[in-house]
């Protein structure tokens, strides 16, 4: 009996667990919940990265088509009267803006303000950059005068205007025979109206608005000043290293694409520089100014990531020159996640 009492008594006591064995069970069974939140999230913004990264190459595919056509038919011989007549209008604008001392500028030089005008009015960011559109915008949708492109009646600051004249342009607007594709050409996890003004924007996997830059030479030149690679490379991939130009060579990145003889360059300099003030030096842009001089740029899609930190000026954003795509002090490390139609992938680097 003795024996048996014993047993049962071990038996019993050996049975339980101790806090510390049951706190080490509801350790691991957090960790793992942890773990499993951790990786479900993972998975989810692998998948939202993915759908970014689709949306943007569509879109991305569709603004060149019409950036191609736009310039083969500036260059067809059909199209010429039409530019010349535009280089006389220019001309006029010129002087009667600025002096008759612009007369005296190339008519080179002008065809490249000519086309640089043109492109700016086929790829609007904003209001200021093309009422005909805007107008086109607020008659379609039912939009009060005044509403389309401002950051005020948004909702959203201004976060979607860019991306609003980007869907309208392409779904809605025809570009030198390009015709638009239509609005079921996008999906409806594609095109949102986050700011619930009526208008549709184009929205990346988190379901917020991408960005639109048409001159994002802020992001080449973050300041007016030297070029700085190593913040351009968040956006663009392969960018030309400084060493392949050579010592007596010119910076591939300081190279116009409007321009590539550099002809803006070489008669401001001429000319004591009668040009410079057309383009933006400063970090405040103008309305109607051309982007930095001298500086490489295309256009430039982005989604803000995961964080859903741009870390860049609003596109409309003239006081801060957030229209050529400047960088906010101190959130450099914010674009790390941002995804571009030029890099293709989440993390810049």
């Amino acid at each position: 009996m003795r024996r048996l009492t014993a047993s049962q008594s071990v038996r019993s006591h050996r049975g339980g667990f101790t806090i510390v064995e049951l706190m080490m069970v509801v350790g691991i069974l957090l960790f793992l919940i942890a773990t499993s939140a951790f990786v479900v999230r993972n998975i989810g913004n692998k998948a939202r990265e993915k759908a970014t990264m689709a949306t943007i190459v569509k879109i991305n595919g569709l603004v060149q088509n019409r950036v191609e056509a736009m310039r083969k038919a500036l260059d067809s011989a059909k199209n010429q009267k039409q530019i010349e007549s535009l280089i006389g209008q220019k001309y006029v604008s010129l002087v009667d803006a600025n002096g008759a001392k612009y007369r005296s500028l190339p008519k080179p030089v002008v065809e490249i303000l000519v086309r640089k005008d043109i492109f700016r009015e086929q790829f609007p960011q904003y209001i200021e950059e093309n009422s005909q559109i805007n107008t086109a915008m607020q008659a379609q949708n039912g939009v009060t005068s005044g509403a389309v492109g401002s950051d005020t009646l948004t909702g959203d600051g201004g976060v979607s205007i860019s991306s609003e004249y980007l869907y309208y342009v392409l779904t809605k607007h025809e570009t030198y025979g390009v015709p638009p594709v239509g609005e079921d050409a996008f999906t409806a996890s594609e095109v949102k109206d986050t700011d619930g003004d009526g208008l549709m924007e184009f929205v990346d996997g988190w379901g917020r608005p991408l960005r639109f830059y048409r001159w994002p030479t802020r992001v080449i030149r973050p300041e007016a000043g030297g070029i700085d690679r190593p913040f351009a490379s968040v956006f663009f991939d392969g960018l030309p290293p400084a060493s392949a130009a050579g010592f007596n060579e010119q910076d591939p990145l300081s190279v116009d694409p409007d321009d590539p003889q550099s002809r803006i360059e070489h008669e401001n300099k001429r000319s004591g520089d009668l040009l410079i003030s057309l383009f933006n030096t400063t970090v405040v842009y103008n309305t109607g100014e051309y982007a930095t001089a001298g500086t490489y740029w295309l256009p430039l899609i982005v989604s803000a990531g995961e964080d859903g930190m741009l870390g860049l000026y609003e596109p409309h954003d003239e006081t801060n020159c957030g229209v050529l795509a400047q960088r906010i002090p101190g959130t450099t490390d914010a674009v790390y996640d941002n995804i571009t139609n030029h890099n293709q992938r989440a993390g810049g680097r």
